[in-house]
């Protein structure tokens, strides 16, 4: 049976900055990445990796010279609708930037050898959970997609856009699936295996099964909304601490067991 691993990236916040750790540590040892889920805090790190091709040294580095006073000004900066960007714009750390980059970054434009991205997001009009991937996009600007998913309820405003014709309000994802197993299995993104990124604060590591690897960074200097002053270099840490060598023992062993889907075209 052909192999397609799918990294599921986690809501979370600010530590979310772990998930950049995890992926240090699974491409460092050759682990192939045929597509990546990611909500709120990881669809940030997984469209930057995927889709505007950021390496993860980037990410690393951004993690390292973000501030949580940067998500706070830019949110000024959103409500304000950008009347003060000359003043507030300098002041919000690699945000502008790395918001400008996004925008010429699309689903069907990956790189690192990755084939398919998800991205999800929570509608407001219809309470539900929207889910946009490489090939059923319904419409939505990548660009779109990703600011909504991270939109944290009540810190930004929703995202208005358009899908196949219909009104959203699109924000945060982590607000009715925080961990997107269900959607990187089904046919949007067809894994058969699942790396899972947990970041959050809450729950256990469940028992799985033997096509799952759950990795749950443990961090006890980082916050959803804080971090310490140093930014977030120790919530990347955490996150390549994480990633055991027994984890990856079990996901060498799925390429043993089946074939890589790129050897099975």
């Amino acid at each position: 049976m052909p192999v397609r691993v799918a990294v599921v990236l986690s809501a979370g916040g600010l530590r979310g900055a772990a998930h950049a750790g995890v992926l240090r540590q699974l491409v460092r040892h050759g682990i192939r990445i045929d597509a990546i889920v990611g909500v709120s805090a990881g669809a940030v790190v997984a469209a930057y990796y995927t889709a505007v091709g950021l390496d993860v040294e980037d990410l690393v580095w951004d993690a390292a010279v973000f501030r949580g006073r940067h998500l706070l000004l830019h949110s000024l900066n959103v409500r304000l609708a950008y009347r003060l960007e000359r003043r507030l714009g300098p002041r919000c750390g690699v945000i502008p930037e790395r918001l400008r980059q996004l925008e010429d970054a699309r689903f069907d434009r990956l790189h690192h050898g990755v084939q398919r991205l998800g991205i999800v997001c929570h509608d407001v009009r219809s309470r539900s959970t929207r889910y946009f991937a490489t090939g059923t996009d319904h419409g939505v600007p990548l660009s779109a997609a990703v600011r909504a998913s991270a939109s944290i309820p009540h810190l930004f405003p929703p995202i208005a856009v358009s899908g196949d014709g219909e009104p959203l309000e699109l924000i945060d994802g982590g607000v009715s699936d925080a961990l997107p197993l269900t959607f990187a299995r089904g046919p949007a993104i067809g894994a058969t295996h699942v790396i899972v990124s947990d970041c959050r604060w809450i729950g256990r590591v469940p028992v799985t099964d033997p096509t799952t690897v759950w990795i749950r960074p443990r961090m006890w200097t980082t916050g959803t909304l804080w971090a310490p002053a140093r930014g977030l270099a120790l919530a990347v840490r955490d996150g390549e601490a994480a990633v055991t060598p027994e984890a990856l023992r079990r996901i060498h062993a799925w390429f043993e067991d089946g074939v890589p889907i790129a050897a099975a075209g």
